[in-house]
């Protein structure tokens, strides 16, 4: 379920749609949604790292992010490793996976961060971990909102 087909779109306080993809911020979290074929590496990250820290003011630690892996794409799990060199992580990572492949990749990217990357079947449940975690209502369906 991409994020533009649920009520969620009304909630969201910048868009970045980039060539490889597009990524939603709100008041809590960030959703990505990375483009159908796209090779996501360190120098694509790097953008949107900074497209958040711009917005939230803050640096990756304090943000949370999800995951929302609509399409299949690569992952380069090693620029994980740049990523943690440079002191940053995620409060809280969620992936939304709909396809085996997008579970596969998400075990090899397990090996490379950290902390815990949590999964989810839909998007309403990596929301409302999000939301729970920050002391917010969960929703019952995105109508809710």
């Amino acid at each position: 379920m991409r994020v533009r087909d649920t009520p969620l779109i009304h909630h969201v306080l910048e868009e970045h749609k980039l060539p490889f993809g597009v990524f939603y911020f709100f008041d809590s979290f960030i959703i990505s949604e990375i483009a159908e074929g796209v090779l996501f590496d360190w120098e694509k990250a790097f953008t949107v790292i900074n497209l958040g820290i711009q917005f939230y003011g803050t640096e990756t630690n304090h943000l949370n992010y999800i995951s929302n892996r609509i399409n299949d794409y690569s992952i380069k799990p090693q620029d994980w490793l740049k990523f943690l060199k440079m002191g940053k992580t995620f409060k809280l990572f969620a992936a939304v996976t709909y396809r085996e492949k997008s579970m596969l990749n998400l075990v090899i990217e397990r090996f490379f961060y950290k902390d815990a990357i949590l999964s989810f079947d839909s998007l309403l449940e990596a929301v409302n971990f999000i939301r729970e975690q920050e002391e917010l209502v969960p929703l019952q369906n995105f109508d809710e909102l």
